[in-house]
């Protein structure tokens, strides 16, 4: 009788929601079973092949960009030398305690560093083996798999709408960064997109996924060792994320904190050693290069920073004309549409922080105060930053992750936006499946199988287009030039010296050819030799310092076919073309001095 008045059941699944959770086929009350309907195909589409097609969608411009730098035959210039140089220190005598050298120690005059040498951990096998691309390779490696967890993480707390979201989200970023940054050794490159697997990381801890604490520490760890302008941002986000899991008060936990204590101990004990038996250690170092006074950028910057990461139009979604252009962003103030943009956009994400913690969205609200503690981060690094022009020019490349946290704030906003739009359409499935009998209700099923399928074959393309776009419109590295020209000459220097032996490495160059002496010390110390230097200490370590050590050889480079010493004899005399530039590097050898020393 209920069925023939279209009131329903009190028996139902109505009463306790909606009818649409009956399964397919599924027979009402009191009906004669329908035959089983085939699931269609479309459906299918889900589980871990979509996971993985996503993220791959995602990762494209890596790999991409990985493999022409391979092709291109990638070689360390410059500060990549030198970390291709310290990775190779890790398995001998000598490892390094301390990360890269920091520009921050200009405040001060002492010299600082990063705060540890995980970057050179992860390199100093693969420095080892085949050739130096074999670097480059590993760092597009590592970058591919931070985007396919990142993917993942993303489905496991938001599911299949979030994933498809942060996936288109993820290739039209990579459109900011310059394409060598996705395989790049420099500490500012290479802890990017493990920037953006520890943001996800943050944000499964808030939802009391304890067993991801020690690898949250790991990448943490590894993120703020490689330079010291992630430290605000990583802070603020492993706050959010530890608060999550205290209030979780899941079973296991006190075992995943053990685990984790345990991580933290390892990735930091060569940070600790170097603290303990310095004078003072880097440490030291670091906490007074923050905390002395100086004349910075101030709170203008920091808000002109905020205001372009995410106001209409985004830093995320700009393509910029050279890497270093957000320096000169910050410096001038945006336009109305962008500032009122930014405000709304922050706005919007107080109201879903708030919406949920009353509703008890612990994931909703967790990945909203993530996204406040970035724009917070953000505009605290932009605004501390020294006004020294040296030090200023550094925001070229220390807001670079602006990208990666104005791209979260922008997934919060539509996946909260998305989950408002699918509650309301529930709803009124639920009632419209409420006034109708549950034959009607199980024929709406696979319907909105159909429906979910497509919009996941919809969301794919859209990733799987975002991809292959950015990795399309990819330029070439910018010392691309180089490659070939410094192979060439680490070959020569190989037929030409002994390995094992101490090496005096002078150097004369203009700005073109500067990129080439830390070239030439990685291929020395790659040979076997031990490459002095006068101040090779602050850069390179005390290793590598001249001082008084003897020494069997003399490398010197020139930008110009003059004799640096009356013994010198040219080894090669090494052209090259860059940026419709030509230029030449003269590399010279010679006999020590008398004595052998300095």
């Amino acid at each position: 009788m209920a069925e023939a008045t279209g009131a329903p059941d009190r028996t139902s699944p109505a009463r306790r929601g909606s009818r649409l959770d009956l399964p397919a086929g599924a027979p009402a009350h009191g009906a004669r079973p329908a035959p089983a309907r085939p699931r269609p195909r479309i459906g299918t589409l889900g589980g871990r092949p979509l996971t993985l097609a996503a993220g791959a969608a995602a990762a494209a411009p890596i790999a991409v960009s990985t493999l022409r730098a391979v092709g291109a035959g990638w070689e360390p210039t410059d500060d990549k030398a030198i970390i291709a140089t310290r990775a190779w220190d890790v398995l001998t005598r000598h490892p390094p305690l301390v990360g890269q050298y920091s520009m921050a120690g200009l405040v001060t005059g002492r010299p600082a560093h990063d705060l540890g040498p995980m970057l050179y951990w992860l390199l100093a096998v693969p420095v080892r083996i085949g050739g130096p691309a074999a670097m480059a390779v590993t760092m597009g490696i590592v970058n591919v798999a931070a985007v396919l967890a990142a993917v993942a993480l993303a489905r496991a707390g938001g599911g299949r709408p979030l994933m498809l979201m942060t996936a288109v989200a993820i290739a039209l970023m990579c459109t900011s960064l310059a394409a060598e940054t996705f395989h790049d050794i420099w500490n500012p490159a290479a802890s990017l997109l493990p920037f953006l697997l520890l943001i996800l990381l943050c944000w499964s801890l808030a939802g009391g996924r304890h067993p991801l604490l020690p690898v949250t520490v790991l990448v943490a760890s590894f993120v703020v060792q490689a330079h010291l302008a992630f430290l605000a941002p990583v802070l603020g986000m492993l706050a959010v994320g530890v608060a999550g899991l205290v209030l979780s008060r899941r079973r296991g936990l006190a075992r995943a904190v053990a685990i984790a204590v345990v991580v933290g101990a390892v990735c930091w004990a060569p940070a600790v050693v170097d603290e303990a038996g310095g004078r003072p250690g880097n440490l030291t170092r670091v906490v007074q290069d923050a905390t002395a006074r100086k004349a910075t950028l101030g709170a203008g910057v920091g808000i002109h920073a905020v205001e372009r990461a995410i106001g209409v139009r985004p830093w995320w979604l700009t393509v910029p004309r050279t890497r270093w252009d957000r320096k000169h962003d910050v410096r001038a103030a945006p336009g109305g549409t962008r500032r009122v943009t930014a405000v709304a956009l922050l706005a919007a994400l107080a109201a879903v922080a708030v919406a949920g913690a009353v509703r008890r969205r612990i994931d909703l609200a967790a990945a909203a105060l993530i996204g406040l503690a970035l724009m917070a981060g953000l505009g605290a690094v932009a605004a501390a930053t020294p006004a020294v022009p040296v030090l200023a020019a550094t925001l070229g490349y220390t807001l670079w992750w602006a990208s990666v946290a104005g791209m979260w704030v922008w997934l919060v906003l539509a996946w909260a936006g998305w989950l408002a739009v699918a509650g309301a359409a529930r709803a009124v499935a639920a009632r419209v499946a409420g006034r109708g009998t549950p034959a009607r209700a199980a024929r709406l099923a696979p319907v909105l199988a159909s429906a979910a399928g497509l919009a996941s074959a919809a969301g794919l393309a859209a990733a799987v287009i975002a991809g292959a776009s950015a990795a399309a419109h990819e330029a070439p590295d910018q010392h691309a030039a180089l490659y070939r020209p410094i192979a060439a000459i680490a070959a020569r220097l190989d037929a030409a010296l002994p390995p094992g032996r101490n090496v005096r490495l002078d150097g004369r160059l203009d700005v073109a050819t500067q990129p080439f002496k830390a070239a030439v010390r990685f291929a020395l110390a790659r040979h076997g030799d031990r490459v002095l230097s006068r101040g090779a200490a602050r850069r390179n370590g005390s290793w590598y310092e001249l001082d008084h050590h003897r020494y069997g050889a003399v490398v010197a480079l020139t930008d110009r076919p003059r004799r640096p010493h009356g013994t010198s004899t040219l080894l090669v005399r090494q052209g090259f073309s860059e940026a419709g530039a030509a230029h030449a590097v003269f590399v010279w050898i010679s006999r020590p001095e008398p004595g052998g020393r300095a």
